[in-house]
Parts: structure tokens; C-alpha cells; sequence
């Protein structure tokens, strides 16, 4: 095996948190590289439905806790970097500014519409009836808009690679050895690889499991949450919202153009229906999901419509009550940084995070050093449509 390549950090995980957390390492003059087993952006964000949340939906049972503050203010920084800020993101595809916020009638749905009013710096506003979009004409309940932005989570792949190419590596981490003012890991790629980092970042959603382990990591424990995402796929207006009832989010839609067939819209459902997914068969699911999804939007017809769902594995830090924890994770033990941002809208947050934890240690030369060019580099992930059993809607 040839020479340890010497550098700063390495932060194994090509998603957006790993991708956040190679620009800020790189910004701040350290020379940091990523790996990444699978496909950038595979797993956790590609299946994301790419929204900024504004902290409205933690928000429903009345009280802004940490999780709805911490999303609100990052929302904010999201903006700044769409608009073309310090972190030019002004390449990345925005599907919309502004969701719904609609509730089904009855006083639960009421009590969390109220809800949703009472904090933070992003409020729902209401509208009349006669300027609800045509797809909320059967809603019976309060429609609101909300200044809450969706991205395609693809395109901010893209953005945040593609200054970054040579810093990313196909590989699998299969050994990690901490030292004193080091680590060593050892790599499997097209050929086997050593790096000598001062730090190791762990940003590998399920996979950091693996990696804490080989690192003997054990104050970062890790716990899973499975949901199962809804897709509808036909003529279908462009829809970006939430439906409310009481402290939950019923469904939130989120829309995009079909890949293979632009006269498509593929609307990718998720809420409670996405909670309720893992303890049901496929078919059951399907019928489930469907009923949710025709009661909360009554007046649109999905005659020629196809529905397809996918499971999806949150990976997350352990919580008491295995509840969704309510606030991003960046925990450093020893020379080993692990990052979960919980949400994509705290991706940029966990990684400003990381940096004030590694703010003190001294810095190599050469920030911008390359891998090797023999090595493979990663692809993006494909967004979960692309390659969905897709079945007709009776």
C-alpha cells in the first residue's frame, strides 16, 4: 500500500450534510476530503421531499420548542444562500417559495391550524376562498399561504459537487484507528487506500453506525425510524403543502416533473401517511394512502393516475422515547465528528456546527488537495420515481 494521504479531515457520507460539512472544512482552509460507499445523496436525501421547513409544522401543538425555532432560523439562512449569498446556491432548482397550509374540517384540525399561528418569524397567512388554487376548491376547512421554500434536493447535489469533484471518492471505510492527534482509516475503492486525518466526520445517516463502530465510538448512539413515502404520478397541477389535523401533519405534498416524461407531474406524499406506511403490506398502503390523500384534496380526479411507494429508513440520534429527536446532532469524541441534521433544512446548520468544534485544531498544508486521479468518483443518486413500480389508480 502506497503512503497515507495527509490531511485535515475526512468526512465519509455524500449527502447533503456531508456535502455542507466539505465546504465549510474547505471555506474555513482545511484540506478535507469525502467518502462516500454508494451513490452521493443516496438514502436519506434523494428521498427527501426538499423542503426548507420554516418550523411551522413542529410548531402545530401550539408552542414553538427547539426543533421549530432551530428550522425557523435556519429557513432564513436558506435564503440568503438561494439568493446568491456568501454560499452561492442561486443554481439550485427552487420548485416553489410558497406552500399551503390547509385543515380538514372539525375541531381537530382547528386546534391545529391555531396552532401553526402562534409562533415563529415565518407565519401562515390567510386567504379568501376565491383565491385558493383550484386543486383546494373541495377543502372545507382554512387554507393559508406559507412562505416556505422547496427545493429539488438533486440539483442542490449538484450545486455543492460540482466545485468539488476531485474531493470526492467512491469508497468503503473498513478500518478506523484513532490515535492521539490522528486517525488512521483505511479505505476500499478501486484499490485499497490510507488516510491520516486529524479528524474523522461521520455523515453517513445509516451507515454512521458502522463507522462509529469501527471507530469505538459508543456516546453516539444511533436509532432508526422507518416511514414509507406515497407517489402519485399523472396529470396532476404542481401542489406544495401541508394538510393539518390537530398536532399532525395529515400529508405534505411536494411536486416535480416526471424524468421520463415531462407531461407528468409526480407528486411525492409524506406526513402522517408516511408514519402510519412501515406497519402495513404494500397493497393495504397503497389503498390507505390514496383515501388519505383523496379526503384532504376532495376536488381533484386521478382517473389515469399511477400511485408507487418506497420505503424509507431514517437514521437518527437515539432519542428516550425513539420520538423524532428535536434538534440537529454534532457530538465530537476524541478525533471523531458525528453529525446528524435531522432535518435537510439543518444540513447547513450541523455543519457550521462541526466548525465551531474544530475551530482550535492547527491546519495542514495544501486545502484544496485532490484524491488520486486513478480513484473512482461517486454518481448522483436518482430521485426514488425514476425507478418506482408504478401501478394504475382504480
Amino acid at each position: 500500500m502506497s503512503e497515507p494521504i495527509i490531511i485535515d479531515a475526512l468526512i465519509v457520507g455524500g449527502g447533503c450534510a456531508g456535502l455542507f460539512a466539505l465546504a465549510a472544512a474547505q471555506r474555513a482552509g482545511m484540506s478535507a476530503l469525502l467518502v462516500e460507499n454508494n451513490s452521493l445523496g443516496f438514502g436519506q436525501t434523494t428521498s427527501s421531499q426538499g423542503i426548507l421547513h420554516a418550523g411551522v409544522k413542529y410548531s402545530l401543538g401550539g408552542l414553538a420548542g427547539d426543533d421549530a425555532k432551530e428550522a425557523s432560523e435556519a429557513a432564513h439562512e436558506w435564503i440568503a444562500m438561494l439568493d446568491g449569498g456568501l454560499m452561492n446556491l442561486s443554481n439550485v432548482r427552487v420548485l416553489t417559495r410558497q406552500c399551503y397550509l390547509w385543515r380538514t374540517s372539525g375541531l381537530r384540525g382547528a386546534a391545529g391550524m391555531l396552532g401553526a399561528k402562534l409562533a415563529l418569524r415565518t407565519r401562515p397567512e390567510s386567504i379568501d376562498e376565491s383565491a385558493r388554487p383550484a386543486w383546494l376548491a373541495g377543502v372545507s376547512g382554512e387554507v393559508l399561504t406559507l412562505a416556505e421554500t422547496v427545493i429539488d434536493p438533486r440539483s442542490l447535489l449538484q450545486e455543492l459537487t460540482a466545485p468539488r469533484s476531485h474531493s470526492l471518492l467512491k469508497g468503503r471505510v473498513i478500518s478506523v484507528n484513532q490515535c492521539a492527534n490522528h486517525v488512521d482509516i483505511e479505505i476500499e475503492s478501486s484499490r485499497r487506500v490510507m488516510v491520516r486525518a486529524r479528524h474523522l466526520i461521520a455523515c453517513a445517516g445509516l451507515g454512521n453506525q458502522d463507522i462509529l463502530g469501527l471507530a469505538h465510538v459508543a456516546d453516539a448512539p444511533m436509532q432508526q425510524r422507518p416511514l414509507r413515502q406515497a407517489m402519485v404520478r399523472g396529470a396532476l397541477p404542481m401542489v406544495f403543502g401541508h394538510c393539518i389535523d390537530g398536532a399532525k401533519t395529515r400529508i405534505t405534498v411536494t411536486s416535480d416533473v416526471s424524468t421520463h416524461d415531462a407531461r407528468n407531474v409526480v407528486w411525492h406524499v409524506g406526513g402522517q401517511i408516511a408514519e402510519d406506511g412501515p406497519a402495513m403490506h404494500e397493497n393495504e398502503f397503497a389503498q390507505y394512502a390514496m383515501d388519505e390523500i383523496k379526503k384532504c384534496i376532495p376536488a381533484q380526479s386521478f382517473t389515469g393516475c399511477h400511485f408507487a411507494s418506497y420505503p424509507v429508513m431514517r437514521a437518527e440520534p437515539r432519542t428516550g422515547d425513539g420520538r423524532r429527536p428535536s434538534k440537529t446532532f454534532t457530538h465530537t469524541s476524541g478525533r471523531v465528528t458525528t453529525i446528524w441534521p435531522v432535518k435537510l433544512v439543518m444540513a447547513p446548520m450541523a455543519a457550521a456546527a462541526m466548525m465551531k468544534q474544530l475551530e482550535l485544531s492547527p491546519r495542514t498544508t495544501g486545502a484544496h488537495m485532490p484524491w488520486p486521479a486513478d480513484l473512482p468518483r461517486p454518481e448522483l443518486a436518482a430521485r426514488p420515481w425514476e425507478s418506482a413500480q408504478w401501478s394504475a389508480i382504480s
